[in-house]
């Protein structure tokens, strides 16, 4: 139904939506301010490319939400709200399978429509040990095979999960988004506090969804352009950015900052029924 090259670009926000582990802060704990709360004066001397790659790290020593939302040609896909605070962080999503399939234009095959459930996925991530717990679609036999309420558990810092961890960019929206700014080329301003930029192909933000790619599949991806809006303190408000249409489908994704410096009660969850993400990896499901 779909080419590799479309569920690449889908992956860009299901890989974030199943939520692998949150890591928005800094790995080392340090604030690398952009700015620094006093107003739009502390951005003048960068440059529009210094001020982009600065309006993420400024949130790193405050707690912030994040909304984040993908649609496929215009029908919501992914709808993610993520909260941080400190090296603590929660995460809560759905993902829509069925408008990637109404925007196929295909007729299904019966076996096939498992797989296009919609999914709702939860992710906790406390110190370093994440939570993850999917239901629906293709997950809707995870409650018999493992129990009512199962979490599966992933120490992101060990193992063949830390390279996963590492090479995503922490796998969930709000991180891709630092990657993503962090990537960005030719940045310019294009009106106040709003700032357009590309997003190559081979970026670092787009490398583990291009590895092992055709040169047809990589093409596709070249050049997207990305728009950036700062609040008056210089720090991320919105991210926005349309991807190249893949077989008649076009993805939109939006990423907008809705609190900082929030409370929020983050904890592991109070479910006894935890699973080790290794064994769910091996059951074939």
């Amino acid at each position: 139904m779909h080419s590799r090259t479309s569920v690449r670009l889908a992956g860009v926000a299901a890989a974030a939506a199943f939520g692998l582990g949150l890591a928005a802060c800094g790995e080392d704990g340090t604030t690398q301010s952009g700015g620094t709360g006093d107003g739009a004066d502390d951005t003048v001397a960068l440059s529009p490319q210094e001020a982009v790659a600065a309006a993420f790290q400024g949130l790193s020593d405050d707690s912030y939400k994040m909304e984040s939302t993908m649609t496929v040609d215009g029908a919501e896909f992914v709808a993610m709200t993520t909260v941080v605070d400190g090296d603590n962080a929660q995460s809560t999503g759905d993902i829509l399978m069925s408008a990637m399939a109404g925007a196929s234009g295909e007729e299904m095959e019966p076996g096939l429509a498992e797989l296009f459930g919609d999914m709702h996925t939860e992710t906790i991530l406390v110190g370093r040990t994440a939570y993850i717990q999917i239901t629906g679609g293709m997950f809707d036999g995870l409650t018999e095979e493992y129990g009512e309420d199962v979490w599966f558990t992933a120490d992101v810092t060990e193992g063949d999960m830390a390279e996963v961890y590492s090479q995503f960019g922490g796998m969930d929206l709000a991180s891709q988004t630092e990657n993503m700014l962090a990537s960005l080329e030719n940045v310019e301003e294009t009106g106040d506090n709003t700032y357009t930029g590309t997003l190559a192909a081979d970026s670092e933000a787009l490398s583990a969804f291009t590895e092992g790619a055709t040169a047809a599949d990589t093409a596709a991806l070249e050049s997207i352009e990305v728009t950036v809006a700062l609040d008056d303190d210089g720090l991320l408000k919105t991210m926005s950015m349309t991807l190249p249409e893949t077989e008649g489908m076009t993805m939109e994704m939006t990423s907008e900052v809705v609190e900082i410096g929030g409370s929020y009660d983050i904890a592991a969850p109070a479910s006894e029924n935890l699973v080790p993400f290794e064994e769910f990896m091996g059951s074939g499901l």
